[in-house]
């Protein structure tokens, strides 16, 4: 009785696992077509990891006969019984503070570093590490992340390559090369599976909130909660789960347009200036080194339409921007490059006395490199118009004038910047001086 009853729980519990675990059991199976000369003594002796696991495949297939077995017939085969080779990833880029762990060890994190099945990466704050695949795909992680490897390598049978992240927090973009007919690329969290056959996507998890999202931006991605719901998604859609609950797909907010596109960057901090776009809670805004965005080094996302980011060195960058709906769902993105000239220009005033005269001395500090020229304006008007001293082709970083009389003055200092037969001119900000009657 006692035997009769466990027997009668145990069908109970499998007939009431939920669509999703179902799902999962036949994903740990591979599906192998029998050919011509193939016995599953055979395929044992040179796929299995123990040759006397063949059993537990005739009895799964019900196979009266292991040596005769028919040409075409489709066996089901667990995967934990099949032999498989490592594949290694590569760590692309990186920056900030990155760890790798791989056996409770923390490694210090390089390009080119090889990254394993096991193991777990992680960036801090304003911290970004790629890495790449040997077919070509990538996965990015920015900043405040945490991901570990599951799954990483070939199966012996069929030739078939498994690559399962799973998100525990954080974020995660990956860029999928067309896939084989049977090969896997799967992204997890602990509420949702997103698998892809060669595409673009992201998948975002908060630990706190129990709250996951995927967001496909090319070809297409099929989600799956933790209930019995699963997703298709095509570009342009995504998705957020919430426990068990999976919502319906929803269209991704179009890109946003940057206000001035071919401005340069010449200030101390990177400044964006995004034109409004209807739907948009906040914006998300990434530079990198790249157009692929696999070696960014900063990132800021503001609900304000004026995004600014940390100082980056002169060159040629690439911003990339993207609008966040009232869900969280982060939309479609637009690239664009840009030009960083560090030019920053800002000044100080000092008053003294010599022979009975009053002297203003005008200074100013700038960063950035190259040879430069400088242009000073002293106006009494507010926006720094009409100039009453208006001097042209300085070379020093300071103007004296002197005896002015009472009253508000404006000025501002122009910095000519010559870099590789360029020129670049960047105005200092309006600083106000007032005279008093009695200095």
């Amino acid at each position: 009785m006692r035997w009769r009853l466990l027997l009668l729980l145990l069908v109970a519990t499998l007939q009431s696992l939920p669509a999703s675990a179902q799902q999962s059991e036949e994903a740990e199976v591979v599906l192998y077509h029998m050919r011509e000369g193939d016995s599953l003594y055979d395929l044992a002796e040179r796929h299995f990891r123990r040759i006397e696991d063949y059993a537990v495949v005739q009895r799964l297939n019900r196979i009266r006969n292991p040596r005769r077995i028919a040409i075409g017939r489709t066996v089901r085969i667990p995967k934990h019984l099949l032999r498989h080779e490592p594949v290694a990833a590569r760590i692309i880029s990186f920056r900030g503070n990155v760890q790798l762990r791989r056996d409770g060890r923390l490694l210090a994190a390089a390009p080119g570093m090889a990254v394993r099945e096991g193991d777990e990466l992680a960036t801090g704050a304003n911290s970004f590490v790629s890495m790449g695949l040997p077919d070509r795909s990538a996965v990015a992680l920015p900043s405040q992340s945490r991901v570990t490897v599951r799954r990483l390598r070939k199966i012996s049978l069929t030739g078939a390559v498994e690559r399962l992240f799973s998100v525990e927090q954080g974020r995660a973009k990956a860029i999928v090369s067309p896939l084989g007919e049977a090969d896997e690329f799967r992204i997890s969290t602990p509420i949702s599976v997103s698998a892809v056959r060669g595409t673009e996507f992201r998948v975002r998890y908060d630990a706190a909130g129990k709250r996951a999202a995927t967001e496909t931006l090319s070809g297409e991605v099929t989600m799956s909660g933790a209930g019995e719901t699963s997703r298709d998604l095509p570009a342009g859609f995504g998705a957020v789960a919430a426990g068990a609950e999976l919502s319906a797909p929803v269209s991704l907010l179009p890109p946003p347009r940057l206000a001035s596109p071919g401005e340069i960057q010449d200030d101390r901090e990177l400044a964006f200036a995004l034109e409004p776009l209807a739907g948009a809670e906040a914006y998300h805004v990434q530079v990198a080194q790249d157009a692929g965005f696999l070696d960014v080094v900063a990132e800021a996302t503001s609900q304000a339409t004026e995004v600014r980011l940390p100082p980056i060195e002169d060159g040629t960058w690439f911003v990339r921007v993207a609008a966040i709906d009232g869900q969280g769902l982060e939309g479609m993105y637009e690239t664009y490059g840009f030009q960083r000239r560090l030019n920053d220009i800002s000044g100080t005033v000092a008053e003294s006395r010599a022979a009975g005269y009053r002297q203003y001395l005008f200074r100013w500090r700038v960063m950035g490199e190259g040879e430069r020229q400088y242009r000073f304006q002293l106006s009494r008007q507010e926006d720094g118009t009409d100039p009453i001293v208006d001097e042209v082709g300085l070379t020093e970083q300071h103007f004296v004038v002197t005896d002015l009389p009472p009253g508000t003055y404006y000025w501002r200092v122009m910095a000519l910047q010559f870099v590789g037969g360029e020129v670049h001119e960047n105005w200092s900000p309006l600083e106000r001086l007032t005279i008093s009657a009695d200095q």
